[in-house]
C-alpha cells in the first residue's frame, strides 16, 4: 500500500505503523440511504472517510506532490513557490508555458508513482500575464484555459480583480441573514 510506504519514508514505524496498517487491512464501507443500510463492501483505495486520523494521513501522503516542480519567484522570498495545496485541491504556478507543461508532467509522474488519480476534467489554466504558447495536456487530454477560477471559495481572475470575490461574499452574508430561524 502506497500510504504505508510513504509513512515509512518519513520515519514512521513500529507500533504506530502497525496500528495504521491494521486500520487499512481489508477495510469495509457501508452506505446509508434513509433507514436502509447496504451490505458491507471492501474498498481498496483512499483514506477512511470519517476517521479522525484520515486528514493527517492524507497530508503525509500528498505532502511531496510539488517535489520537482520549479514554481515561480516571489519578491522578498528566497525560495520559489511551486504551488498552493489544500487537501486534494492543488494550484500549480509557473512562469512560462514550457515550465507549466513540465509541472503538469511532474504531477502525473507523482500520481502514477503513488497511485493517485488526477481528474483532467476538473483542471483549468489561467494566465496572469502573457499568453500560453501551446495547448497544455494532462494525461494526453487538453486542459482548458479560463479567465476566472475559484479556489477554496476565492474567485481569482487573470486581472487580479477581487470584486467577484467581494460580491460573492456579500451575497453569502445576505443569504445568511435572510435564512428563516426557528425559535
Amino acid at each position: 500500500m502506497a500510504l504505508l510506504h510513504k509513512l515509512r519514508s518519513v520515519g514512521i514505524g513500529g507500533k504506530l505503523l502497525n496500528m495504521i496498517k491494521g486500520m487499512y487491512d481489508a477495510p469495509k464501507i457501508t452506505v446509508r440511504v434513509g433507514n436502509e443500510v447496504s451490505n458491507p463492501t471492501e474498498y481498496l483505495c483512499g483514506v477512511r472517510q470519517g476517521c479522525p486520523a484520515s486528514p493527517i494521513l492524507f497530508d503525509f501522503y500528498i505532502n511531496d506532490i510539488f517535489k520537482g516542480v520549479r514554481g515561480v519567484r516571489v519578491p522578498g522570498l528566497t525560495s520559489r513557490i511551486p504551488g498552493l495545496l489544500f487537501a486534494d485541491d492543488a494550484v500549480l504556478l509557473a512562469e512560462s508555458s514550457a515550465e507549466l507543461q513540465d509541472a503538469l508532467n511532474t504531477i502525473i509522474e507523482w500520481s502514477d508513482t503513488w497511485e493517485m488519480a488526477v481528474n483532467a476534467s476538473k483542471c483549468g489554466i489561467m494566465t496572469i500575464s502573457g499568453e500560453l504558447t501551446t495547448d497544455m495536456t494532462l494525461q494526453g487530454k487538453k486542459v482548458d484555459s479560463t479567465d476566472q477560477y475559484t479556489y477554496l471559495g476565492y474567485i481569482m481572475n487573470s486581472k487580479w480583480d477581487v470584486s467577484g470575490t467581494i460580491k460573492n461574499n456579500k451575497n453569502k452574508v445576505r443569504k445568511a441573514y435572510t435564512l428563516p430561524t426557528a425559535f
